[in-house]
């Protein structure tokens, strides 16, 4: 790669991240309104049950269908395969819809065993979370074109114009109940979508609804995706069930545990999840290249420091953070400091799973999901255990302490299998001293943080955020620089 190309690429990065930012930051205030307005009560967990369960359905296609388009336009496959395959996975996801739809109010008092209220406010709720997240799946689709066109921040830029729409509403005070706020919740996805597609038309994007089943090529996809699905589809067990149990547990447990994992949900937008679409694309490309594990590598490292950062600021800032996004109104102190400490535990386990999505997709490039599909059967087995045996415990704690142990046990189970089938070219040790070198860059900026805690006496929350983050940026920088890791001269 040139210097120019490697400039454009770190801007194109640089710009999906800042406008994801600029996104997830409206989208913050969506969650800073619920929670001021609505508080962490049993009416918030019903609401936030319904979105889970509308999301468990549709995260199954979501990610996989990524995983198979992906190649699918890189390789420049057949057009009727590709939109026979669309056609046939969102028929068939809609099928479901309307059958989980006729049977709600038996399944959600069956999973939750709560009392009638619950369970019809959460089912009324329903419906319009289903909408919303059914086109939350098909914009997986034009996303997925748009990455193969190298348009990255396209997608971005409209989620951004939606998110703006939806927050100016708030602003102006005109919602004033959770049925008024899912409704305009409704509209911003709207809008998303008609701005996504009337782009991607422009750009070349088409699809129309098609059914060749025979064809060789869709066969191929589908056998690419299967596995993916059921993948994808155990670890969405495995989530909807930690929000299953923690809707068991005391009011508020669930909407707080929702908070978590949004916030989570940002630094994946943000971060992760422009990182991984980034490279994805380019892990296909680099295949055939020789040096394509140093290349690959060297990805997991880059990543793994960007994770890692992220974890030490939000460590030393991260409380500030919370208050000044979540706290007031209903949302009271106690619940901000639970919510703080489950999103330190979750965010420490970002570092595995960055990681270990980076080789799923080292997998998936190499057109393998068999290996990945019996990797997430195990762990979603053992986090579901975990998760049931430390609440129990420590309640709400446990179900993220869980989780947070089978991204471990994920991740070491695929680099194994990793090795074992394509065989680590480079020195397994000088991977790990890598990542090492980025552990003791936070554990060092987290320290200088508290040593310095007595004189950073500030009474507005925001600035002493930032100064917080600010010098732990500066400490990380600094340790890294001082321990010359692969991270100074890599390339994207």
């Amino acid at each position: 790669m040139t210097r120019s190309e490697n400039k454009r690429s770190a801007f194109t990065l640089i710009g999906m991240i800042l406008l994801t930012f600029l996104g997830q930051v409206l989208a913050l205030y969506k969650s800073h309104f619920t929670a001021v307005t609505f508080g962490a009560t049993n009416y918030m967990d019903a609401y936030n049950y319904a979105l889970n369960i509308a999301s468990f359905v549709f995260a199954f296609i979501t990610t996989g269908i990524t995983t198979v388009i992906v190649p699918a336009y890189v390789k420049k496959k057949p057009a009727d395969a590709v939109n026979t395959f669309i056609t046939v996975i969102f028929g068939v996801t809609f099928l479901v819809v309307l059958l989980v739809f006729a049977g709600r109010i038996p399944i959600i008092t069956l999973l939750t065993k709560k009392d009638t209220v619950f369970v019809e406010t959460t089912g009324n709720f329903l419906f319009i979370a289903f909408l919303i997240q059914a086109i939350t799946a098909f914009l997986a689709v034009t996303t997925a074109y748009f990455q193969c066109i190298n348009h990255y921040v396209i997608p971005k830029a409209v989620v951004l114009i939606s998110n703006l729409m939806v927050t100016v509403v708030l602003l102006l005070g005109w919602v004033k109940d959770i049925r008024m706020y899912l409704f305009l919740l409704m509209a911003g996805a709207f809008m998303n979508l008609l701005l996504d597609l009337f782009i991607a038309i422009r750009l070349g994007f088409r699809y129309k609804p098609t059914l060749q089943l025979k064809m060789p090529e869709f066969i191929d996809m589908m056998y690419i995706f299967i596995p993916t699905l059921i993948s994808s589809g155990v670890y969405r067990i495995h989530t909807f069930v930690d929000t299953t149990i923690a809707a068991g547990l005391s009011e508020g447990q669930l909407t707080i545990l929702s908070y978590s994992t949004q916030v989570m949900s940002l630094v994946n937008g943000i971060i992760v999840g422009n990182l991984t679409v980034y490279a994805y694309p380019k892990i296909v490309a680099r295949l055939s290249k020789e040096d394509h594990q140093q290349y690959f590598w060297d990805y997991t490292v880059l990543f793994h420091a960007v994770v890692c950062i992220l974890f030490a600021c939000f460590v030393t800032g991260g409380k500030e953070a919370l208050s000044f996004l979540f706290s007031g109104g209903k949302f009271t102190a106690e619940d901000t400091n639970i919510l703080y400490l489950c999103t330190v535990i979750y965010f420490f386990g970002q570092q595995f799973n960055i990681i270990r999505d980076l080789i799923y997709r080292y997998f998936y490039a190499n057109g393998n999901t068999k290996t990945t599909l019996q990797n997430s059967v195990m762990v979603s087995v053992t986090n579901i255990i975990l998760s049931l045996i430390l609440v129990r415990f420590i309640g709400l704690y446990g179900i993220v302490l869980g989780t947070i142990l089978s991204s471990f046990i994920s991740l070491s189970r695929i680099t194994m299998q990793f090795h074992k089938q394509y065989v680590i070219q480079l020195s397994i040790l000088s991977i790990l001293k890598e990542y090492g070198k980025n552990i003791i860059a936070f554990i060092v900026a987290i320290g200088c943080v508290w040593l310095l805690q007595p004189y950073l006496q500030m009474q507005h929350t925001f600035i002493l955020m930032m100064v917080k983050v600010m010098i732990t940026l500066a400490v990380y920088v600094v340790m890294i620089l001082l321990m010359k890791t692969r991270v100074r001269k890599m390339k994207l």
